[in-house]
């Protein structure tokens, strides 16, 4: 179907989202970025503009309105996707979630009782009413924030009262969840689910940097495929199938996270949208479809799968073991300091293993240290593919010798990498 001249909606207009405005447009859609923020990054690249907060639905309804919007995207924020189903719902355009899912997948509390049901397990929780029978550390979070906000590892019983109160103020519902602190092996899901059916599309290796000892760890990369694959498949994946199938889904995209400790796979965040990290390059790169076209094209006609955005043959692009090649999305991340030189960033996006490269710094800005422990501190996100997670060791050894980011005195200010975690 020609999209020229249907006018897409998009709510929320952070740096992710901004590249979903891209797309659209070069399907030959009108885009419309809302947000209450008039200097959001998406704005400055969409066709139409509005400084309407996207959780205002009756505003954004009359707005849609008297634009003649022809479909709705939510971009990639959570807070945004009740809204997004609210606004659907009166508009009668194409959505890929209601009430129930919604309210699944966008509260963590939720989300953890809609698993058990299933048989998925999610992280053993503590009670704040007990506190006595808290074992620590643990993790703090609020039960329906996004973005990491108000989310604490918390050591020590005197410091449990302020990580609380920390996660309240960032929770829409003031719900906390006090969950266990968890090392062990952490894991990315997609799936993507297309007139009903459901399809894994990937599952990645996470791996973690702790830069600041007060907050959680960051991620420094993703390997694909994960080297639980086969398990997940076997034992979980026909628990998710189970849960989708009955929660109604019948199209849309979705990740989740997990960790895996003794054989055990538990659950503890889900995503009803793409996945902020682009980890959708990925699939784009290994399997040659872009969700990102699978969603424009499904809320301005309802269809996902379509000549003009899989080829008509999702099924047989979709290969979560993704031929039994690897890939990765790789974050270089700096200490704090002030950049005087970069090296070796030319080499990286060039490499002819590397696909696409995010890259956030410029000589002469700073890292201070309240960006650290956040994903403000990410230098480079590279997206690459290779034959093996050997050859990928030695593609990461050669960027390392090769990248720099000094300070005035000369000193580095990356940190060790996904090489060192692996």
């Amino acid at each position: 179907m020609n999209l020229n001249g249907k006018k897409l909606l998009i709510l929320g207009a952070n740096p992710e989202t901004a590249n979903i405005v891209k797309v659209a447009q070069e399907m030959g859609v009108t885009t419309i970025v809302t947000d209450y923020d008039p200097q959001a990054p998406a704005k400055k690249v969409s066709d139409i503009s509005y400084n309407i907060d996207a959780m205002n639905v009756d505003a954004l309804y009359e707005m849609a309105v008297k634009e003649k919007v022809d479909g709705v995207l939510v971009g990639v924020a959570d807070p945004l996707i009740a809204p997004y189903q609210k606004l659907c719902a009166r508009l009668g355009v194409p959505c890929y979630g209601n009430e129930e899912t919604v309210k699944a997948f966008t509260n963590k509390r939720h989300f953890k009782e809609t698993c058990k049901k299933f048989g998925i397990e999610g992280i053993p929780e503590y009670s704040a009413d007990n506190k006595d029978s808290i074992k620590f550390p643990v993790i703090v979070k609020p039960a329906d924030s996004n973005s990491g906000k108000g989310i604490t590892l918390c050591r020590t019983r005197e410091e449990l009262d302020d990580c609380i109160e920390r996660a309240r103020k960032e929770s829409r519902t003031q719900t906390v969840l006090i969950e266990r602190y968890m090392e062990c092996d952490d894991l990315s899901i997609y799936y993507t689910i297309v007139d009903g059916k459901v399809y894994l599309s990937s599952l990645s290796d996470r791996y973690t940097l702790r830069t600041n000892p007060s907050a959680t760890p960051i991620c420094v990369g993703d390997v694909f495929v994960s080297k639980y694959f086969e398990e997940f498949v076997k034992n979980e994946h026909p628990k998710y199938v189970k849960m989708f199938n009955e929660l109604g889904l019948k199209n849309g995209v979705l990740y989740v996270s997990a960790f895996v400790e003794d054989g055990h796979f538990y659950v503890y965040d889900p995503g009803f949208r793409l996945q902020g990290g682009g980890f959708h390059l990925i699939l784009k790169y290994m399997n040659d479809f872009d969700q990102r076209k699978m969603l424009v094209n499904f809320a301005l006609t309802g269809s996902m799968d379509c000549v003009e955005t899989t080829g008509g043959n999702f099924e047989a692009k979709n290969d979560a073991n993704m031929r039994g090649k690897s890939a990765a999305v790789v974050w270089f991340l700096l200490k704090s300091g002030k950049i005087a030189d970069i090296k070796g960033l030319d080499f990286v996006k060039n490499h002819p293993s590397v696909d696409f490269v995010i890259d956030r710094f410029e000589v002469g800005d700073e890292v201070t240290p309240n960006m650290l422990g956040t994903e403000r501190q990410v230098f480079l996100r590279i997206f690459m593919h290779c034959e093996s997670k050997a050859e990928l060791a030695v593609i990461l050894k050669n960027f390392e010798d090769k990248l720099a980011v000094t300070n005035e005195q000369g000193e580095n200010l990356i940190l060790p990498s996904l090489l060192s975690a692996m």
